[in-house]
């Protein structure tokens, strides 16, 4: 029932406006005004510190779904406006059914193709003039910065019963389950000293690091737990004993248990090598968001496996490595699942979307909102 050809179009518009993290007033005025065009009134809410934008809500009165236990519930549709680096002045490419660009900037599918998948659905629906569900929208910002805008929205803000991030890849995939992450910033500082007169003065702090970052566990540690060190800054020149280095990193795990462990593990290495070589270690360890699981005999699961059902697309139900929105309307209460539209290669600048499996997710976005309404 979409309208193929003018989501193709939303989608290249979106990726064509700036909208990098706590930078997305220009996409978030398109998308308003967009709403506005369909009579729908949203409202900013819940602007992150340093933001220029806050989160996009807004609700669609309709029909509850006929369920046999009563009143049918507000249906959550999520997506976030951001997108990481290299994100500014993106062209999308078309060609042999993707669209990509030119290798120099992220495509930005993570995640304009979710927004421009719940704008259309939206149009469809007041085109058709289809008996929906009541429809609670939320676009987030900041979402790739740590879920900073979700952890923005005020919780009587949120409204609906249980919901769908579209913030996956794979459109046959169900993510019913996210991993907590912390995230740790290490401050090595050691002493500064003239590295061909006297180097034996100096306290190398980028050699402090180095030994520690050497002996953490990193990677995939077991089928529930990674942990990265994904960032690394210090010294001033090749002539001066490096006197300070920043080093941050992050671990995650389904498992609580097996996080903490993960996380003491790297604590201890940074103390170790810091206690070695006399040098002072400010560390700041910190809690990024809750794990989820959704239960497949959840209202949520039922809805959407009966929905992939009425798409012809067969369901794989599986676990995600990475977070997003729906880790934080989970921890509030709301059933939230993860669904993708065909993008693959997230966070590189060899980001594409299949073209084919973005319209049939979309449609298959409708069909499970719809229910069984429209037959």
């Amino acid at each position: 029932m979409i309208n193929k050809k003018r989501l193709i179009a939303t989608f290249k518009t979106l990726v064509r406006i700036d909208s990098l993290s706590l930078r997305e007033a220009k996409g978030a005025r398109y998308v308003q005004r967009e709403l506005k065009k369909l009579g729908i009134r949203s409202a900013q809410v819940g602007r992150p510190n340093g933001g220029d934008a806050g989160n996009i809500v807004a609700f669609l009165p309709g029909k509850p779904l006929d369920y046999s236990r009563g009143k049918g519930p507000v249906i959550l549709l999520n997506a976030h406006l951001d997108t990481v680096s290299p994100g500014r002045n993106i062209r999308p490419l078309e060609k042999n059914g993707l669209i990509r660009t030119n290798g120099q900037t992220v495509l930005g599918a993570d995640n304009k193709a979710g927004v421009a998948a719940i704008l259309e659905i939206l149009k469809t629906i007041k085109e058709k003039k289809l008996a929906q569900p009541p429809l609670q929208i939320i676009f987030t910002v900041a979402e790739e910065i740590g879920i900073v805008g979700a952890k923005a929205l005020p919780a009587a803000a949120l409204k609906a019963d249980f919901g769908f991030a579209l913030d996956g890849g794979q459109i046959n995939k169900v993510l019913n389950k996210a991993p907590t992450q912390y995230n740790l910033t290490a401050r090595i500082i050691g002493r500064a000293a003239h590295a061909g007169v006297h180097p034996e003065q100096g306290v190398n702090a980028i050699r402090v690091a180095s030994e520690a970052i050497a002996k953490m566990r990193l990677g995939r540690i077991d089928r529930e737990t990674t942990a990265n060190i994904g960032l690394i800054k210090g010294g001033k020149a090749t002539n001066i004993i490096p006197e300070e280095v920043e080093i941050r990193g992050e671990a995650r795990s389904h498992d609580l248990g097996k996080l903490r462990r993960q996380v003491a593990q790297m604590e201890k290495t940074l103390r170790s090598a810091c206690r070695r070589h006399h040098a002072k270690l400010i560390l700041r360890v910190e809690k990024m968001y809750n794990a989820f699981a959704v239960g497949r005999e959840s209202a949520v699961m039922r809805l959407a496996l009966a929905g992939l059902k009425r798409s012809k697309i067969k369901p794989v139900v599986k676990p995600s490595g990475g977070g997003s929105d729906a880790n934080i309307f989970n921890a509030r209460g709301v059933p939230t699942l993860v669904l993708g539209l065909g993008a693959r290669n997230l966070h590189t600048t060899r980001e594409e979307l299949k073209i084919r499996d973005f319209i049939k997710g979309t449609e298959m976005i409708l069909n499970i909102v719809m229910g069984e309404q429209n037959g």
